[in-house]
């Protein structure tokens, strides 16, 4: 069963790792798990960036709302992600996948005064470093305890 706290525990390290492609039950599972978490909003876009627009922790950090939005403000159909918030010059444009999309404009309504997409309690802007361990040692793991 999917249930496990080892099998959890594996995926979710692999999420720090090499990119590995998780099945739908598994991104089922820890999408209802991040719901259970603090900050759910903004946990599920940090979750979705990596696995629905393929963004590596360095690019969810960087990751500003003038990517993702247009001239006026709104949500944009794609992803502009620049050179500077990507690994060397590997900016590109990623097309926004409706769950992502719904999501960014959940956590948009909710803090609309950082420049920076994912931010935390202390900070307006988010080192790649926190992004991976956001989900390895604080939020999922304390609901795994809970869930076995």
């Amino acid at each position: 069963m999917l249930h496990t706290h080892g099998f959890l525990v594996s995926v979710l390290i692999s999420l720090t790792k090499q990119a590995k492609t998780l099945t739908k039950p598994q991104i089922k599972l820890i999408t209802g798990l991040i719901q259970q978490t603090r900050y759910p909003v903004r946990n599920q876009v940090i979750f979705l960036l990596s696995v629905r627009a393929g963004l590596r922790a360095k690019e969810r950090g960087s990751l500003t709302w003038e990517m993702v939005t247009d001239a006026d403000g709104q949500l944009s159909s794609s992803i502009h992600l620049r050179d500077v918030a990507s690994k060397g010059r590997s900016g590109r444009i990623i097309p926004l996948n409706k769950e992502l999309r719904r999501v960014l404009e959940a956590l948009k309504e909710d803090q609309n005064h950082s420049p920076h997409v994912i931010i935390t309690v202390r900070s307006g802007k988010t080192s790649p470093a926190t992004i991976v361990n956001l989900h390895q040692q604080r939020s999922l793991p304390s609901v795994l305890r809970r869930s076995v």
